[in-house]
């Protein structure tokens, strides 16, 4: 099992969408797709999207071989006040990436990536934070947008 951290350029002065994931070793069709989200992500995503969040943390449980995660949407959303961050887990099953086209897969990572945060949002207006959810939705739209239109815009070696 592997645990992947993918954001590389962790900034400090305004929020970020984050992407990680839990990984089996026969998962080799997923994590480019990730990437490339990520990337838009950090590109298109500004925040501050709220005064009391640095990091919306979304960890996707990839199904695999080694375990199989057996949810698709949002699990575990959990809110750390003194690391300024929240974080939501994301399931993956195996059988929504085996066999699947990498557009597929790609509509999967969005379709989740947008439910993970709307739970984010969710909670922190449960929670009572001011949060700008349409700032923080738009942005993302944007990024929704660029990652389905043509995948060989975004896969590029850095």
């Amino acid at each position: 099992m592997r645990n992947e951290s993918l954001d590389t350029n962790r900034r400090s002065s305004a929020a970020v969408i984050t992407i990680g994931a839990q990984t089996s070793r026969d998962d080799d069709r997923t994590m480019k797709h990730a990437i490339d989200l990520r990337k838009l992500l950090d590109k298109n995503c500004k925040g501050p999207y709220c005064p009391e969040i640095d990091e919306f943390a979304l960890l996707f449980r990839i199904g695999g071989e080694l375990q199989e995660f057996d949810f698709e949407g949002c699990e575990n959303i959990r809110r750390n006040r003194k690391g300024r961050y929240i974080q939501v887990d994301l399931g993956f099953p195996s059988y929504r990436w085996r066999g699947a086209s990498d557009q597929e897969i790609r509509q999967y990572f969005a379709q989740a990536v947008e439910a993970g945060l709307l739970c984010c949002i969710r909670r922190l207006e449960k929670d009572k934070t001011p949060v700008d959810s349409e700032r923080l939705i738009s942005d993302f739209s944007r990024a929704k947008k660029i990652f389905l239109a043509d995948q060989r815009a975004v896969t590029t070696p850095e």
